[in-house]
């Protein structure tokens, strides 16, 4: 009778213990995601840019036009999206340095196609523009890909953000709901890849 007793009790505390680390990992990863600020230094070897999210491009072409960097990747362009439509507004001496990724389908396919280009042009620094609740997970997957690259952060912030307690009442707040979720599912990914290599070495 006792182990009948105790035995909902436990499932009670596995689910308390369980919801408050889901509760409190979401809490770090929002702290995460808003903790990317860009520091202007010296100029990376190149800017790469993930689509996807609203002014990211726009972003990204203004950095290359301040010369942040003398090459750019705009990684995941829809196919039926031809160039000029992209770079319409850079000098033609700069939309020469621009590179249109039409391979990428996600992020993960986002870092693939970033490690093809930077070693064909022996790329050691990039300069990384993604919205900011991307930004984590982005980090994360091209380093999985390139291991001695050195990324700096740019997260693109709406201009209607507002960097307080308030953005918890916005669609910005679902949107970190649900790019948490998807970063757990990455690292879990990639867990089991690493143990599933490891029993089949």
């Amino acid at each position: 009778m006792k182990k009948k007793k105790l035995t909902p009790l436990l499932s009670s505390y596995v689910f308390i213990i369980g919801l408050s680390v889901w509760i409190i990992g979401f809490g770090l990863f929002s702290l995460y995601a808003l903790s990317f600020r860009f520091t202007p230094a010296e100029p990376t070897d190149a800017i790469v840019v993930l689509t996807g999210g609203g002014d990211r491009i726009n972003t990204a072409l203004e950095l290359l036009k301040e010369n942040y960097a003398k090459n750019l990747l705009i990684s995941g362009v829809n196919k039926a999206v031809q160039p000029p439509d992209l770079i319409r507004s850079l000098p033609e001496e700069l939309a020469e340095n621009v590179t249109l990724g039409y391979e990428a389908e996600d992020t993960r396919g986002n870092a693939r196609e970033t490690a093809d280009w930077i070693h064909t042009k022996n790329i050691r620094s990039v300069l990384l523009v993604t919205s900011f609740y991307h930004m984590p997970r982005s980090i994360f997957e091209v380093l999985n890909q390139n291991p001695n690259l050195k990324i700096i952060p740019l997260p693109v912030f709406p201009k209607s953000f507002d960097n307080s307690v308030e953005w918890v009442r916005t669609r910005y707040a679902w949107l970190l709901f649900v790019e948490y979720h998807k970063f757990i599912a990455t690292h879990l990914q990639k867990l089991i890849e690493r143990i599933w290599c490891f029993i089949h070495d």
